[in-house]
């Protein structure tokens, strides 16, 4: 089953989020809550934890765009 991941609220309600950085690779499988990206807002870097277990199938955002809170970042395949 595939699992879309949108990007949470991070504290507060920041307006410019930034992908910094994938810390998973496409086709790498993750434990729900293991570190999924690094996203800046408000000049602080946040780790976005995985919101499931799975495989990492599709990333929708790379490194420097903007995202905004809801936003589908990416898709898991899910058991």
């Amino acid at each position: 089953m595939r699992h879309d991941v949108t990007l949470p609220l991070i504290g507060g309600d920041p307006t410019d989020i930034y992908i910094v950085d994938w810390l998973v690779e496409i086709g790498e499988e993750m434990t729900e809550g293991a570190p999924l990206l690094l996203v800046e807002a408000d000049k602080a870097q946040v780790e976005i934890p995985a919101p499931a277990a799975g495989r990492l199938i599709t990333v929708l955002v790379l490194a420097d765009d903007e995202v905004k809170v809801g936003q589908v970042i990416a898709t898991l395949e899910v058991p």
